[in-house]
């Protein structure tokens, strides 16, 4: 996304699949696709983040679980996939939480991305992710 490295623990994944067909109503940070016959809100991350629309005609959607339905995230590439040591994880303090743009976050970490110099990789926290998307 940008600039702006995100992550989401696997635990929570359902399945990535193929970007299909969203729908929408209006100007909302909201759609809804369709996977093995279910429902899946997704939520537009992009518009959040920078308030505009990324229209991808290719890219995968990340599924993952909420309490009672599924939800989605859009993205442009396959992610990677690291193991990261709870112990590199650090806790983002409310107060910064709170104030930022992303404001979803709950940890943060260092990370070689393909096989790059460590960069900062935010981790969601999926309660506000779907707080959000509410």
């Amino acid at each position: 996304m940008a600039d702006l490295n995100l992550a989401i623990g696997i635990e929570s994944v359902v399945r990535i699949i193929p970007l299909p067909k969203i729908h929408r109503s209006g100007d909302k940070l909201l759609g809804i696709a369709n996977y093995e016959e279910q429902e899946v809100l997704v939520i537009d991350l992009y518009k959040r983040i920078y308030g505009q629309e990324l229209n991808l005609a290719k890219g995968f959607l990340v599924i993952f679980a909420g309490q009672n339905s599924l939800y989605g995230l859009t993205i442009a590439a396959l992610p990677n996939v690291e193991d990261v040591p709870v112990n590199s994880l650090q806790l983002v303090p409310p107060a910064y939480r709170d104030r930022d743009t992303l404001g979803i976050a709950s940890h943060m970490m260092q990370v070689s991305i393909k096989k790059s110099e460590p960069q900062t990789v935010f981790l969601l926290d999926s309660e506000l992710l779907l707080k959000m998307a509410s």
